[in-house]
């Protein structure tokens, strides 16, 4: 019998996962359009700004886009998450259906999630990629449930 807390893991994982692959293929299918978008800065207004607490850090973002402006690079990304994304889910389902081996497939899977972007497009790349660290702590709690599988 799956635990209610298993159940929720791989409920929040198959709408990350599948959000992750609709994302990664609209990036694949709309390369260019996705490489022109410009990161629309928040406009504050004078109440707003003088009510802002004071930032002590400097944003070393690079660029003006929410991703490289590079289609190739994009391209990559995009063929990353898409593993990263289609694994993890095969994984949660396999979880789902109390199969041990669905723990093994989502731990390739983050472990693809943070390898292949940096393999792909350098280490910039984890700038695009910071969700996968959430799948090392769920990884984390599907291993607290590993008793419950077969």
């Amino acid at each position: 019998m799956r635990s209610e807390f298993l159940t929720l893991l791989c409920v929040l994982t198959f709408l990350s996962c599948a959000w992750g692959l609709f994302d990664a293929t609209v990036s694949l299918w709309k390369t260019n359009a996705v490489a022109e978008t410009a990161l629309l800065p928040r406009k504050l207004t004078p109440e707003e700004k003088a009510a802002e607490p004071r930032s002590y850090f400097e944003d070393r973002a690079s660029g003006d886009g929410p991703m490289p402006g590079d289609p190739d690079q994009i391209r990559l990304l995009s063929i990353a998450q898409f593993s990263y994304s289609l694994l993890t889910l095969i994984g949660a389902v396999l979880m789902f259906n109390l199969r041990r081996i669905g723990f093994w497939v989502y731990v390739a899977g983050t472990i693809a999630g943070i390898v292949m972007p940096v393999a792909l497009a350098g280490f910039g790349a984890l700038n695009t990629s910071f969700g996968v660290f959430f799948s090392v702590i769920f990884a984390g709690l599907y291993w607290l449930n590993l008793k419950d599988m077969h």
